[in-house]
């Protein structure tokens, strides 16, 4: 059990830092290239990079609860409902990256309300996954 739980930790710190020092690199780039008076670049300097750092926490953000989800199914008891509320949040965070595409596949001419209301979703799983959780624990408790 104690080496499955080092492998787990290992591999997503792994993919942590890969994906921060991706992101990283790239805002880098990005900014030296936009400060560069030899490529034209006067509207909006740095912006690239600003964006990079943003979409790099998002995908690191996802890739904390991904871990999350996995040590769940692989260390923790389980119990049908947190198995239940953990995939469906870890799906509603997922399906952020492809809110355009769910967006133009419902029509929705807005997608930033589709993403403002999977975030809610996803928001909203946790919250209860927390209270299903205090309720467990309070529960082994008293027993």
């Amino acid at each position: 059990m104690k080496k499955k739980k080092i492998i787990i930790i290992s591999i997503f710190l792994t993919l942590i830092m890969i994906t921060l020092f991706i992101f990283l690199k790239g805002a880098i780039e990005s900014y030296n290239y936009d400060m560069d008076p030899a490529n034209g670049v006067d509207i909006m300097e740095g912006m690239g990079a600003a964006f990079l750092i943003i979409i790099g926490g998002l995908v690191v953000f996802y890739e904390l609860d991904l871990f999350y989800t996995v040590y769940y199914f692989f260390v923790k008891p389980k119990t049908i409902v947190k198995s239940i509320l953990n995939i469906l949040s870890n799906v509603s965070l997922l399906l952020q990256f492809g809110v355009v595409y769910i967006a133009r596949a419902l029509s929705i001419s807005e997608e930033t309300n589709l993403a403002i209301a999977l975030f809610f979703i996803y928001v909203v799983l946790r919250f209860v996954y927390l209270i299903v959780s205090t309720q467990d624990l309070a529960q082994e408790q008293y027993n």
